[in-house]
């Protein structure tokens, strides 16, 4: 059994430190993109689609999905820049000589993803709601499996972005990434409407929607945080996602050895 290092430990809090000032000087920025997203939110779901037919019920799992769609367009930016470092700034290296082992590492990269994310998708969220008064219906929230869930979410978005990154080469991710894994995975999930309404009128392609990681994001944040019968139950999603996780470390791993350690 692999014992706990303090050095280990102490290191990755170093690079955790310097990722930190990293976000503090990206912060305004931040702010402001996420106001962006407040407003273009509220005026979509609180005054286009109502305007346009959605029922009430429907306003707050369609804006839930979106704030589960915004995460995952933050990892790909996440996976851009990883894959620009990798084939051309090569800060990489330097990271790769620390005396630290490659899965505190490389969880140092993870921990940032999972600040910079909860920087820009949190307060969308929070305000939206707010915003949206009596048109965000909630029925029966769990709060503590909604965070759990949406760490979990996190975790599992930098995995994935993260292991792209580093199992493809750069042309390849560049050229190909979009419509032979990105497609599949988004359009193959319930983000932009609920689990349940597909499964009444197709069940087939319900159950191939199980197979995709991004449906239990989606559908996890929404049974913990609107409650009801219209969802995956919480817990299942979160099972599902720590499932995914799994696979998405092995993944992590063996990208590493392809691209960083093929010795």
């Amino acid at each position: 059994m692999i014992g706990f290092d303090t050095n280990y430990f102490f290191t990755y809090l170093a690079l955790v430190r310097r990722d930190l000032r990293v976000i503090r000087k990206r912060f305004r920025g931040a702010l402001i993109d996420a106001g962006v997203q407040v407003m273009i939110s509220v005026i979509v779901f609180g005054g286009l689609f109502p305007t346009m037919g959605v029922p009430t019920f429907l306003i707050s799992p369609l804006f839930v999905g979106s704030i589960a769609m915004q995460l995952m367009f933050i990892g790909v930016g996440f996976g851009l820049r990883n894959v620009f470092d990798i084939k051309f700034t090569r800060f990489i290296d330097y990271r790769m000589t620390l005396p630290l082992p490659k899965r505190w590492l490389f969880a140092s990269y993870i921990t940032y993803f999972c600040m910079e994310a909860s920087i820009v998708s949190v307060p969308p969220l929070t305000i939206g709601i707010v915003l949206l008064g009596p048109k965000f219906q909630i029925i029966s929230p769990n709060w503590l499996l909604f965070i759990f869930v949406y760490l979990l979410t996190l975790i599992l978005y930098g995995l994935l972005f993260l292991g792209m990154s580093l199992y493809y080469k750069f042309e390849w991710f560049m050229q190909n990434m979009w419509p032979r894994r990105f497609t599949f995975l988004l359009m193959l999930s319930p983000m932009f409407f609920v689990w349940y309404r597909v499964y009444e009128f197709a069940p087939r392609a319900a159950y191939m929607m199980l197979l995709s990681p991004l449906t239990y994001t989606a559908e996890g944040m929404r049974a913990t945080l609107i409650g009801g019968p219209l969802y995956i139950p919480g817990l299942y999603c979160a099972g599902a996602i720590v499932f995914w996780i799994g696979v998405f470390v092995w993944f992590v791993s063996e990208g590493v050895k392809k691209r960083l350690d093929p010795v």
